[in-house]
């Protein structure tokens, strides 16, 4: 998740950071008790948000190498996309085709 700032961008791993001892003593306190049925999709949830925070832990550097507006990005792919159909297109006898192959 990045943030602006006056010009500077900051990687922020999640809202609550744990470091990894953190987290492995809550794998380990989820994995050792016992969850009802109906709090299961909850459970599952944390998991999923542990195991994220514990992959970005391992990634030491994250560096923002380039940073765009939406706008731009979103611009730049329909060219693309505009690009490719264009390749496809075929006149045949004044008719217009567009390979799909």
């Amino acid at each position: 998740m990045a943030i602006q700032a006056k010009r500077k961008r900051v990687i922020v791993d999640e809202m609550a950071k744990f470091d990894m001892g953190q987290i492995e003593f809550l794998f380990e306190l989820i994995k050792d008790s016992r969850i009802p049925g109906r709090y299961l999709p909850t459970a599952m949830a944390v998991v999923q948000k542990l195991k994220t925070q514990y992959k970005l832990l391992e990634k030491e550097d994250i560096i923002l190498k380039k940073t765009e507006k939406a706008e731009d990005v979103l611009k730049r792919e329909i060219e693309q996309a505009q690009q490719e159909t264009y390749k496809k297109v075929k006149k045949v006898d004044g008719e217009l085709y567009i390979d799909d192959e």
